[in-house]
C-alpha cells in the first residue's frame, strides 16, 4: 500500500477551503497534492479497476478529476518527499453521508480540519458561484427553496448545518483530533491561525509569506457579458487545464478574473429567514466547537469580506 494522508481538510465548501489548501501547500514540511477534491472517501465505497490515475467526472455540472478507486487516490501522493506530513482537502467530507466511516475505517489515526463560514454567508457566497459560471438564473430568495436533488444550487441550504455534519467526525475521532477554524479569524490574523494549525499538525510555524493576503475562488456576480463569457469558458477548460498549467500561471488569471466580479449581500428578509433555518443547528455547533456564534444569529450591519472562497 501507498502512502496515504495523515489528515484531511474536511470543509465546508465556500468558506476559505481553497485558500486554506493553498496555504498548507507552501509549508515546508507538508505536501498538499496538485488535485483539491479527490473526493475518494465521499462515496460509499471505493470501486475496482479503472485509470491508475484520476479521472474526469463527466456527470456532475462542474467536470473535475475524481478518485474512484484506491490507485487512483495514492498516486496522488506518490511525490510527497520522505518525512512531509500529508494532506488533501475536499470540502465534500464533511456533508458526506459515507464520509466518516471510511475516513475511520481505512485513516483511524488521521487529523480531520474543518474551515467553516457563517452558513448564511457560505449559502449566498455558493449561489454567487453558481450565477458567476453562468448556471444560475433565479434570484437567490428563490434558488433557496428548491427541493433537494433540483441542479443547480440544491445543496445551498444544505451545507450550512456544520453541526449536524460534524458531530459525527468529533463522536468517532474526539475533539483532539478534529479542529475547526473559523472563515473570520483566517481574515483577521491568517498568520495566528496558521500557525495553531501548524502546531496542532505538529510541524513549524507557517512562514511568513506574501501569500498568505492571497484569495482564491472568490464568487460574484460578473461585471459585463464578457466576463460572463470569461468565467463559462474558465469552467468548461479548466478540467482539462489544471493537471498541466502552471499553478502561479492559474492563479494570475483567477486573479485577473475576479477583478471583474461585483460583490452582492443577502436582503434582510431571506437573512432573517434562514437565521431561523440554521438556529438550532448553530447552537449544537457552538457546544461542539466551544466557540460562542451568537453573531451568526443577529441581522448584520454591512458584509464584512471574507477571506478566500
Amino acid at each position: 500500500m501507498g502512502r496515504l494522508p495523515d489528515f484531511l481538510v474536511i470543509g465546508a465548501f465556500k468558506s476559505g477551503t481553497t485558500s486554506l489548501a493553498q496555504f498548507l501547500g507552501h509549508h515546508p514540511q507538508i505536501f498538499m497534492p496538485w488535485l483539491q477534491e479527490p473526493n475518494f472517501f465521499a462515496y460509499e465505497h471505493a470501486e475496482t479497476g479503472g485509470a491508475p490515475r484520476p479521472e474526469v467526472e463527466r456527470n456532475s455540472v462542474y467536470k473535475r478529476h475524481r478518485t474512484r478507486t484506491l490507485a487512483q487516490y495514492e498516486s496522488l501522493f506518490e511525490e510527497a518527499p520522505p518525512g512531509a506530513l500529508i494532506g488533501e482537502c475536499s470540502p465534500e467530507y464533511l456533508r458526506s453521508p459515507y464520509a466518516c466511516g471510511r475516513i475511520a475505517a481505512e485513516l483511524p489515526n488521521a487529523r480531520l480540519l474543518a474551515i467553516l463560514r457563517n452558513p448564511i454567508e457560505r449559502a449566498f457566497s455558493d449561489y454567487q458561484a453558481f450565477v458567476r459560471d453562468s448556471l444560475e438564473r433565479s434570484p437567490f430568495s428563490e434558488a433557496i427553496h428548491r427541493p433537494p436533488g433540483i441542479e443547480p444550487g440544491s445543496q445551498y441550504v444544505m451545507t450550512g448545518f456544520y453541526g449536524r455534519q460534524l458531530k459525527p467526525y468529533v463522536d468517532t475521532f474526539g475533539k483532539d483530533r478534529v479542529k475547526v477554524i473559523l472563515n473570520e479569524d483566517l481574515r483577521d490574523d491568517a498568520k495566528v491561525v496558521l500557525d495553531g494549525v501548524c502546531e496542532w499538525l505538529g510541524v513549524d510555524p507557517m512562514p511568513d509569506s506574501a501569500e498568505l493576503m492571497n484569495q482564491f475562488n472568490v464568487s460574484g456576480r460578473p461585471r459585463n457579458a464578457a466576463v460572463a463569457l470569461a468565467y463559462k469558458l474558465r469552467r468548461v477548460s479548466r478540467p482539462w487545464a489544471k493537471p498541466i498549467v502552471p499553478e502561479r500561471l492559474q492563479r494570475g488569471v483567477d486573479s485577473l478574473l475576479a477583478t471583474g466580479l461585483k460583490r452582492e449581500s443577502v436582503s434582510p428578509a431571506v437573512r432573517s429567514e434562514l437565521i431561523e433555518v440554521y438556529r438550532e443547528d448553530i447552537e449544537l455547533l457552538q457546544t461542539l466547537i466551544d466557540r460562542d456564534l451568537s453573531s451568526w444569529l443577529r441581522p448584520a450591519g454591512a458584509p464584512r469580506a471574507m477571506f478566500g472562497e
